[in-house]
């Protein structure tokens, strides 16, 4: 028997979002990479030595945005798998989490030219803190009454997922706290990721 055309519609839709995202989020992740881009004036003014020591800065912010960006790829991926379809709403907010994505790169090169900065800083925290939340309402938004997804999903599975959303932006609100307190390295905040990721779901799967 053939699929109903509605659903195939659903499902086609489903996986153009899906290729999209993938497109976007490798295009920003390999975008990343012009942040360590010397100025041409360094080949002039310096030794091979010191533009490559004057990268670090850019080099430290690269690595960072490149595993939250992958981080926040295989978030979606994962979301996704659970997703059965979508609707406008979805497809909005989906529309908007790839925006910052976009994004991103523009954050890392500038604070990679003003790491000491606040204002480059706080665009670059800020760029991700919002991100998170948008990730964070598109799951809010799938699971609520079970809107996007099967009615047997298991509830600490939704909850599981919601405090994993919350762990970037919460890294990012305390990197802009201790920011704005004078803390030159805030974004250092971003490599306890893992540790809060895995303190998370140890804590929700367990305790239920």
């Amino acid at each position: 028997m053939s699929e109903p055309i509605e659903e195939r519609g659903i499902q086609l839709e489903k996986n153009r979002l899906e290729a999209l995202t993938d497109g976007i989020f490798a295009f920003s992740m390999t975008l990343l990479v012009t942040s360590l881009i010397l100025p041409r004036s360094a080949a002039i003014t310096e030794t091979s030595t010191e533009a490559l020591l004057s990268l670090i800065p850019d080099f430290y912010h690269y690595i960072i945005a490149f595993f939250v960006l992958s981080a926040f790829w295989m978030s979606h991926h994962v979301q996704f798998a659970h997703i059965r379809s979508l609707d406008r709403p979805f497809l909005f907010l989906n529309i908007i989490g790839l925006f910052f994505v976009t994004v991103v790169p523009f954050s890392t090169s500038f604070i990679g030219d003003y790491s000491d900065d606040l204002v480059a800083t706080a665009v670059f925290e800020i760029n991700l803190l919002i991100l998170g939340l948008v990730f964070l309402l598109q799951w809010v938004y799938a699971t609520r009454g079970f809107r996007l997804i099967s009615p047997e999903y298991p509830e600490i599975r939704i909850r599981f997922g919601i405090w994993r959303n919350l762990v970037i932006p919460s890294l990012s609100l305390l990197g802009i706290i201790l920011a704005v307190a004078g803390f030159n390295r805030s974004t250092m905040v971003y490599l306890l990721s893992p540790l809060a990721s895995w303190a998370v779901g140890r804590v929700i799967l367990k305790n239920g």
